[in-house]
């Protein structure tokens, strides 16, 4: 899924800054290597690299779900049942 840099940005401090906190996703950047165009992994840790560096342009949300907890099960379940009921009350 592309996402904009300003989000990756915004969710690569947001892992630094908490790391018990399991994202499902891995934030991947296209531009990380400039001798080819492959995606590669960021890590949180990474995230003020990336802000200083307006060559990082390219980035995407990768699926990684392992050891699901339950916090993150009820954020994808509150996540899939606001888009079924807000797609069933809107139409």
């Amino acid at each position: 899924m592309d996402i904009s840099r300003e989000l990756a940005i915004t969710i690569l401090k947001y892992l630094d800054k908490n790391k018990d906190f399991y994202f499902p996703f891995l934030v991947m950047n296209r531009e990380y290597t400039p001798e080819d165009d492959d995606f590669v992994e960021i890590e949180p840790c990474e995230w003020e690299t990336i802000e200083e560096d307006e060559d990082y342009k390219t980035f995407q949300l990768w699926e990684n779900l392992q050891n699901l907890d339950i916090d993150t099960l009820k954020l994808m379940a509150k996540g899939f049942i606001e888009k079924i009921t807000n797609e069933m009350y809107s139409n």
